[in-house]
Formats: C-alpha cells, structure tokens, sequence
C-alpha cells in the first residue's frame, strides 16, 4: 500500500511539473510575440501620429504675381512665383500646377526644398493673356496641397493701392503716378499695375498715372485708387500749374518716392494736416475796361446830363481759396461836374479761383462847368472772406486792390462866324474840362 502510495504522488508531481513547462513553453513566447506586436502597432501609430503632426505643421505661403511687359522683348506678361516656408518643419513641393482660365491645368517640372523660414521669389515658365486668370497649386510630400489665395491675370488684379492725398492747393493738378520698383530685397523686379481706362484695355503695365485738378473746396482732399498685383512699388506726387494753354511744371509734393510693399490691399496717406495754408496776398484784382473815356453833350439846357457807365472785372488766381463777400466800393472825384453814383459798393457773391466777375457802377452825371468837366474814379476791393479757411482778407492783403479812370465831359457849341462881308458860317465848338 505504502508502494502504491508513492508511485501515485511522484506522478502528481511529474504531471504538475510538465504542466508547467508546457505553460511556460508556449505562454511566454506568446507573450513576447504580443508585446512585439505591440510595440509594432504602438510605433506605427506614433509614426503615424508624427506624420499627421508634420503634415498639420506645413505653413506653405504661395502667391502669384505679374511681371510688367515692359521686361520682355514681346510685351508679355511672365507669371511670377513668391512660395515661402512659414512653418517650423522643413517642407517638400515636388511639382507645380497651374490652373489656366484659357488652356487648362498645366504641370510645370519645378521643385523646392524649403527650410522652416525660406522664400523663393522667382519667375516660372509660363506667360498670361490679356484677358486669361491663373491660379498655382503646390502638393506637398506630406499630402497637402497649397492654392494660391486669388486669381490673377492682366485684367484682374487681386488688389487695390489707394493713395489719398490731402492739403491740396486750389487751382492746381495733382497727378499720382505708381510705378513697379526692384524689391531691395532680392533685387527682382515683379508687380504690375493698371486702371479702369480705355489705356489699360490690354492688361496691367509698369506704370499708371491719375491726374486730378483741385478746383472746389471739395477737392483738397482726393483718393486715387489704382489696381495692382502683390509687388514692390514707388507712389509719387507731382502738382503742376496751369500756364494758359496747357499745364506745366513737375513740382514734387513729396522729398521722396513713397515705397510700397503689396501683398494686399494698401492704403497710403499723403500729405500732413488739413488746415489749407493761404500765401498773401491771394491773386485777386480788379480794372477798369475804360481807364479813360469822354461824352460830349449838346449846350442846351435839357441835354447837359447824362448816365455814364464805368464798367471793371474782378479776377481771382488759381492758387488760392474760393472767396465769398467780396466787396467793392466806387468813390469819384469831379470838376465842373455834378454827379450822383447809383451806388457806392457792391458784393460780389462768389469768386472760384480762375473766375472773373464782369459788372459796372453808373453814375448821373450834370455839367456845371462853362467849358465842360471831367471827374476821376476809383474802384476798390476792400474786403473778401475765404471760403476754406474762413480768412476775411482786407485790401493790404489783396495783390491789386484798386484801379483808377477819369471820364470827361464835353459841351457842344454852335456859333456863327462871320466871313468876309455879310456873310456867316455856323461853327461847332467841343469844350471839355481838362485837369
């Protein structure tokens, strides 16, 4: 009993013991080979997860932009590429594609490894039509694909430069003139620039000019907009006067050229304050069409009177203000005459500079004198109020305040003559009073 006994637990423990082995033995290289696919799996997912990371992470900064005709031997415009990296991870573009409005999508064979921060301004090979728009794409190693922001082409460009310029003097014309500049930067020129003129009917240029004449109140202060391709560009100011025929004179309103970098719309303020600076004395003045005149009346009772007419203009300048209230007084001075003027002052409403007022002052007019009389006139501005700057201008601030006449007044003799014997002759004799 005691035998079988033993031979029954050596058997429990052998059994136990291969058991265990058998456990071991296939357990633990299971074990293993799940920790390895784990490890596997949990890699990939990282990889993975490093690769969606990166892809997140690429910043790429495309645009498209128009070289002016002017560069090229045929007048054409040659689509120019800006493409920087703005992200922190280094990033792959292994072709480019270009969206035409006129031929379709076209592959152009160019790559670019760009480093976190670095741009590339260059043209590409390829030429736009007047009336045909572009867009560029990028793909990415990584899988994504970057468009340029707008379309473009040489009658749409994506954005608008506007100048306004303020403190403009009356009677003058500001012409704007925005010209395409070399980048400082790269030293490449790029940037095209057109208005909504018949001019402009092909497509952008290097240059484009708006005139624009300061005539009213209204117009001291303008905006001139022009339409312009992301680029590098000079504004410039020029004002010219009028020389009675045509306007002359490229006086620069600004000590420099005014540069502006485009990437979107601009908006640039040329000019200081809008308080108008008047030089005196402002250009206005006035005269007399008949500086010297003469009746002459019959010596008869009823007809040694008469209304005289001393007509004048006044005239205002080009480089000033408007005037309102410009007031105009008429003394006169006589011998031998009796005179009563039908007015002493008049006011002249409005004076727009390069304006000129016609008008005259009457006076009844009596011959006192034997031999007739004369008497003299003066016609004076002796005030005016600015219509911009509110100034009330007196005649020490006027260039030509006064002008002068003298009117004569004549009488008409008959008398007899003898001649010879008996006979006589009927003679008209003219008397005037002189000074």
């Amino acid at each position: 009993m005691t035998s079988r006994r033993k031979r029954a637990g050596i058997s429990a423990v052998v059994g136990a013991a291969i058991g265990i082995m058998i456990f071991f033995t296939v357990m633990i290289p299971m074990w293993i080979f799940m920790q390895s696919v784990q490890t596997l799996f949990m890699d990939e997912v990282t990889r993975r997860l490093q690769f969606e990371t990166e892809k997140l992470n690429e910043k790429l900064e495309i645009r498209a932009t128009l070289q002016p005709p002017e560069l090229d031997t045929y007048g054409r415009r040659q689509v120019f590429l800006i493409i920087g990296n703005r992200g922190p991870i280094e990033i792959n573009v292994p072709t480019l594609y270009v969206e035409s409005s006129r031929i379709g999508l076209q592959r152009l064979d160019r790559q670019y490894k760009l480093a976190p921060g670095e741009y590339v301004l260059e043209p590409i090979n390829f030429y736009v039509e007047p009336y045909e728009t572009v867009v560029i794409r990028a793909p990415t190693l990584r899988g994504n694909n970057f468009v340029t922001p707008e379309q473009i082409g040489p009658n749409r460009l994506p954005y608008l430069l506007m100048v306004q310029l303020s403190n403009m003097s009356l009677g003058y014309r500001y012409v704007v003139k925005v010209s395409v500049a070399t980048d400082p930067r790269t030293e490449k020129v790029y940037g095209c620039v057109s208005l909504n003129s018949q001019e402009f009917a092909e497509g952008c240029k290097g240059s484009a000019e708006q005139p624009r004449v300061a005539s009213t109140v209204d117009d001291l202060e303008d905006l001139f907009v022009f339409n312009v391709a992301p680029g590098v560009y000079t504004v410039l100011v020029v004002r010219q006067e009028w020389a009675g025929n045509r306007w002359t004179g490229e006086a620069n309103v600004l000590p420099s050229p005014i540069r502006v970098i485009v990437d979107s719309n601009v908006f640039v303020k040329v000019g200081g304050s809008n308080v108008l600076e008047i030089e005196t004395p402002i250009p206005l003045r006035i005269e007399t069409t008949q500086p010297s005149s003469m009746a002459v009346l019959r010596n008869q009772t009823d007809q040694l009177s008469t209304r005289v007419k001393i007509p004048f203009i006044v005239s205002l300048g080009n480089n000033t203000e408007p005037l309102r209230k410009v007031r105009v007084e008429f003394t006169t001075t006589g011998e031998g005459v009796s005179l009563t003027p039908s007015a002493a002052s008049m006011t002249i409403e409005r004076l727009s500079p390069g304006e000129a007022f016609t008008g005259y002052f009457a006076v009844n007019a009596s011959v006192t004198g034997e031999f007739g009389g004369y008497f003299t006139y003066q016609l004076r501005i002796t005030s005016a109020i600015g219509e911009a700057t509110s100034t009330r201008y007196d005649a020490v601030s006027i260039s030509s305040p006064a002008t002068t006449g003298i009117f004569y007044l004549c009488k008409l003799y008959n008398q007899q003559v003898s001649i010879g014997g008996n006979s006589t002759r009927v003679v008209s004799i003219v008397a005037c009073g002189a000074p």
